[in-house]
């Protein structure tokens, strides 16, 4: 962590501990069934955290997603704010140093990240909540939860942006998803939280557990989907590296189209889905290579002759046929396979598609494939430079490329991001400026 970040960590630390001593003290006269009620609020939100689903994304970063906020803002609304920062600090306390062993800063600044939005949500509930009334009050619940999640992505944002030394804009754009659909998601499941606060009065912790552990449940089903989706793409990755081995030259490129495809459909502002489709159908654009009958042609990478020309042109296909024969592969993905040889003039192969014809992953992969292509050496020139490359493309833009795109990548650093990719071949997953959300 560079200096930058530990100032901030420190100074997020000091804004958790000051809110905390300005809070009223929790009342301990309690009678021992709240007490096993706040136990329960506890264990719950640490069977969340020990279930919470890791996602892998484009960017090469790892980011958890996990079902505790439930019970901590249903603990807001019920308890007094002492009492839901005690929860939060020893969920979240537990979690970073036992259940995943963080590094000290990384574990204390994701405290005060629980502590900062649990305590200003707190304050915002009962400016609207009448005292001494069981009523939730859904105005203020509204409210709370904006406040907690918009707390938590920008301050994790900023975090993300002094660690990995990049724009805070940017991080932030990605942390709270396309067109801010991470921070919608939780939002929309958050009034799950006001079932169990509404029947707290009546059976206590009990209204917890029947709302938040058949969710749980739900998702280690999901889990289970996820981590099979994960080893699938883990085994096509070693597959088609295993197909570049025949050519030094293309070494990384498949991995490499894929994700500068996916950071060109993030800019694009895509639906996550979509963005998934398109940076799968671009790491298997070339799986038809996998073909014998390909080797010798592609060891001889210029100086073809017609029949090998022709040759060559068939791997489109035939690895849209191959993966036609996998059920798991999407329908999408297939088509994208099948025509990212195609022109948008429709002089491409191997159907003719013109224009708006073209599926767009298709469009997407023919310009992340060609910039590789020019920002790579070959064995009969050096590579281009990014000068050169980005006058390649406006001069091919509505010949060969869809100029929407290139327009699209040409007003952001897209070309500057591939020359990144190509330079560090060990590291191929990994684009700068696109940030999942792991503080």
């Amino acid at each position: 962590m560079n200096r930058s970040a530990r100032i901030y960590v420190a100074f997020v630390t000091a804004i958790a501990c000051g809110l905390v001593l300005l809070l009223p003290e929790p009342d301990t006269a309690r009678p021992l069934a709240e007490f096993l009620s706040i136990a329960t609020f506890v264990a719950v939100g640490l069977l969340a955290e020990g279930m919470a689903i890791d996602f892998r994304l484009g960017t090469g970063r790892q980011a958890k997603s996990s079902l505790a906020f439930l019970p901590f803002l249903s603990s807001v609304v019920i308890y007094d704010p002492a009492i839901a920062v005690i929860i939060v600090v020893t969920v979240v306390g537990v979690s970073q140093f036992l259940l995943r062993r963080n590094e000290p800063l990384r574990g204390i600044f994701n405290v005060a990240l629980g502590v900062i939005p649990t305590a200003v949500g707190s304050a915002i509930y009962a400016l609207f909540a009448q005292p001494s009334s069981d009523r939730i009050s859904l105005v203020g619940f509204a409210a709370l939860a904006a406040a907690f999640f918009s707390i938590n992505v920008v301050l994790s944002s900023i975090a993300i942006a002094l660690i990995r030394s990049q724009p805070i804009r940017e991080v932030l754009n990605q942390v709270a998803g396309v067109r801010g659909a991470n921070l919608w998601y939780d939002l929309l499941a958050s009034p799950i939280a006001i079932v169990p606060a509404a029947l707290y009065p009546q059976y206590g912790a009990g209204g917890l557990i029947l709302i938040v552990l058949p969710l749980l449940l739900i998702r280690y089903s999901y889990l289970s989907k996820v981590q099979l989706e994960e080893a699938n793409k883990d085994l096509l990755k070693v597959l088609v590296k295993a197909i570049e081995t025949r050519d030094p030259y293309t070494s990384g490129h498949s991995v490499r189209v894929a994700t500068l495809a996916r950071a060109i459909a993030e800019d694009l502002q895509l639906l996550p889905r979509q963005v998934e489709r398109i940076e799968t159908a671009a790491l298997l654009h070339d799986i038809g290579k996998i073909d014998s009958i390909y080797e010798t042609v592609i060891r001889k990478p210029y100086d073809l002759n017609p029949a090998e020309r022709e040759l060559i042109r068939t791997h489109a296909t035939k690895g849209a046929d191959l993966l036609e024969s996998l059920s798991s592969v999407n329908a999408d993905v297939i088509r994208a396979v099948r025509h990212h040889h195609e022109w948008y003039d429709g002089t491409g192969y191997p159907a003719g598609l013109h224009g708006e014809e073209i599926p767009q992953a298709a469009r997407i992969i023919m310009l992340c494939d060609s910039i590789d292509a020019m920002l790579s050496d070959r064995p009969y020139r050096k590579a281009l430079t990014v000068e050169k490359t980005r006058l390649e493309l406006v001069r091919c833009s509505g010949s060969q490329f869809d100029p929407s795109i290139v327009r699209a990548i040409l007003q952001r650093n897209t070309l500057e991001r591939a020359v990144w990719l190509v330079d560090r071949r060990d590291q191929p997953r990994i684009v700068p400026a696109v940030i999942s959300h792991s503080a």
